[in-house]
C-alpha cells in the first residue's frame, strides 16, 4: 500500500514537473537577470557590450543556497527540469535534487552579504495628475556597504473594474526602471482599473527580489464613456429582387474601457410635408466586439439612409455608452461613394488669451489658450496655431514666422525674443488668410525675466 501512494506521489511530481520543464528549454529574459547582467556589462566596449551580456544571462549563477535535496519523490524521478539558472525565473536557482532538477527559491537569500536590501513600497498617492510611488533603499550597514550601482525595477498587476478583487489581479509588468527611490507616473494609469506595485533593487552581484506589494490603489478620476467608432465607411454589396444589401464598416476607437458590442441603427429618410428628412422605422442591430462591420440587406431602393454606430462597453454591473457615428447612404446608385453626416457646428475659435510666460535655459515660451467651439464637444478637433514677429526693439533681432498644428486647446509658442512683439493666430483651418482669431503679444525686457523668476541663472547682457 505504501509502495502505491509512494508510486502516485512521484507521478505526480514528474507529470507536473514534465509540464515546467518545458518553460526551461529556453533562457529565461527575465527583468531581473535582465537588469543585472546590463549592470555587469556596464562598463564594456560598445563592441562587445552586446556578447557580454549574452554570456551574462547564460553563464552567470544566481545568489543563494538550495534547498534541501534529500526528497525521495525526486531522487527516484530523475528529471531534468533546468540545467541552469538562466533557465528559472526570477531569484529562483536550477538545484539538484540527486538525479533530478528543478527551480527552486534559494533559502538564505534575505541573510546573503553584499546584495542590495529589499525595498519596502510604500502606499501610492495621487497627486494633480501623477501617481506618486516611493520606496526605502533599505537601511543600516547592509544597504550602505552595496558596491556598485543600484538600480530599482517597479512593476504593475491590475485589474478592471470599481471594486477591488485580488483573484482577479493580472500578470506584473515592468513599468520602469531607474535609480531614484520616488517616480511620478503620469498618463501610464488607465481609469476604472485596480493597481498593486512591487519593486527590486538590482545590483551587479544579484537582487534579493521583489518587494511586497504595496496597497491597492485606483485612479480618483473614473473611466468616461468609450469614443464613437471611427472612419465609418458604406460599399455597396448586391441588389436582389429589388433590393440593396449593403456593408457598413468602422474602425474601433481607442477607449479607457475594452469594448463590449456595437450597436448599429439605421432608418429610411423621406420628406415630410415640412421638406426636411424625416426617418422612417429606426431598425438596430448588435455587433460583437470584434467584429467592425455588418451587411444590411432589404434596403429600398432610390432611398437615402441614415446609418449609426455605437459603442458599448461595460463597467462594473453598468453600461457606458458612446455618442453615435453617424453617416447617410443614398441606395440610387452603388457607383456614388457615400456623403458623411455634418452637422452644423460653429468653429470660431473664441476667448484666445495668454496664460504665462516662460523662461527655461535662456529660452522664452508663451503659453496660450482658447475657447472650444459651441457644439463642438464630442468632434474632431484640430487647431492651427502661426505665430509672426510684428517687430523687435533692437533692428538685429531675426523676424520669425512659425506654424504648429494642436488637438489640444492651448499651445506653447517657442522661438520668442526679449522685446519683441508678435501677432497669434489660431484657426479651425490651415488658411491664415482671414484668421478665426489674434493675439498680439509683447515680450518684455531680460530684467523682467530676472525679477519674475528671482535667479542668477538669468543672464542680461550690459
Amino acid at each position: 500500500m505504501w509502495m502505491l501512494k509512494t508510486s502516485v506521489i512521484i507521478l505526480a511530481v514528474v507529470v507536473s514537473a514534465s509540464a515546467k520543464s518545458k518553460r526551461f528549454t529556453r533562457l529565461q529574459s527575465d527583468p531581473l537577470t535582465t537588469t543585472r547582467c546590463d549592470l555587469i556589462c556596464f562598463d564594456a566596449s560598445k563592441e562587445t557590450k552586446s556578447q557580454c551580456r549574452s554570456a551574462c544571462r547564460s553563464e552567470t549563477q544566481k545568489p543563494g543556497t538550495c534547498p534541501d535535496g534529500d526528497d525521495p519523490r525526486w531522487m527516484a524521478a530523475c528529471l531534468e527540469a533546468c540545467n541552469h539558472d538562466s533557465q528559472c525565473d526570477g531569484t529562483q536557482r536550477c538545484c539538484k535534487h540527486g538525479c533530478s532538477s528543478t527551480c527552486s527559491e534559494p533559502i538564505d537569500l534575505l541573510t546573503i552579504p553584499s546584495l542590495p536590501a529589499m525595498p519596502s513600497i510604500e502606499e501610492p498617492k495621487e497627486r494633480r495628475r501623477a501617481v506618486q510611488i516611493k520606496w526605502t533603499d533599505g537601511v543600516g550597514d547592509e544597504a550602505r556597504s552595496v558596491p556598485g550601482r543600484v538600480l530599482y525595477l517597479l512593476e504593475e498587476q491590475h485589474h478592471l473594474g470599481p471594486n477591488y478583487d485580488e483573484s482577479r489581479l493580472g500578470e506584473w509588468n515592468l513599468l520602469m526602471r531607474t535609480n531614484k527611490t520616488k517616480v511620478s507616473l503620469r498618463n501610464q494609469l488607465k481609469p476604472g482599473r485596480w493597481y498593486r506595485f512591487r519593486v527590486a533593487a538590482v545590483s551587479a552581484s544579484g537582487t534579493r527580489g521583489f518587494s511586497e506589494p504595496s496597497a491597492p490603489f485606483t485612479p480618483r478620476k473614473g473611466p468616461r464613456p468609450p469614443p464613437p467608432p471611427k472612419k465609418l465607411k458604406v460599399e455597396h454589396v448586391r441588389t436582389d429582387n429589388g433590393t440593396v444589401t449593403i456593408r457598413l464598416e468602422w474602425k474601433e476607437p481607442k477607449s479607457d474601457l475594452p469594448v463590449m458590442r456595437y450597436k448599429v441603427f439605421w432608418s429610411r429618410r423621406l420628406r415630410g410635408l415640412s421638406g426636411e428628412l424625416d426617418s422612417v422605422v429606426v431598425n438596430h442591430q448588435t455587433v460583437p466586439k470584434d467584429q467592425t462591420f455588418v451587411e444590411i440587406s432589404k434596403l429600398h431602393p432610390n432611398s437615402m439612409y441614415f446609418l449609426q454606430v455605437q459603442t458599448i462597453s461595460a463597467f462594473g454591473g453598468g453600461k457606458l455608452r458612446s455618442e453615435k457615428a453617424e453617416i447617410f447612404y443614398n441606395t440610387t446608385s452603388s457607383e456614388h461613394p457615400p456623403q458623411a453626416l455634418k452637422r452644423r457646428i460653429d468653429n470660431s475659435v473664441t476667448g484666445l488669451r495668454l496664460n504665462k510666460l516662460i523662461w527655461l535655459n535662456h529660452k522664452i515660451k508663451a503659453k496660450l489658450s482658447w475657447e472650444l467651439p459651441p457644439g463642438a464637444k464630442g468632434q474632431s478637433r484640430r487647431y492651427f496655431v502661426h505665430w509672426t514677429t510684428l517687430s523687435c526693439q533692437h533692428p538685429a533681432t531675426e523676424l520669425k514666422e512659425f506654424s504648429a498644428v494642436t488637438e489640444q486647446t492651448s499651445f506653447e509658442i517657442y522661438e520668442l525674443d526679449y522685446k519683441c512683439k508678435y501677432k497669434v493666430n489660431v484657426n479651425r483651418t490651415p488658411n491664415n488668410d482671414t484668421p478665426d482669431s489674434e493675439y498680439i503679444l509683447s515680450v518684455p525686457g531680460c530684467d523682467y525675466f530676472k525679477r519674475k523668476f528671482n535667479s542668477s541663472i538669468v543672464k542680461c547682457k550690459a
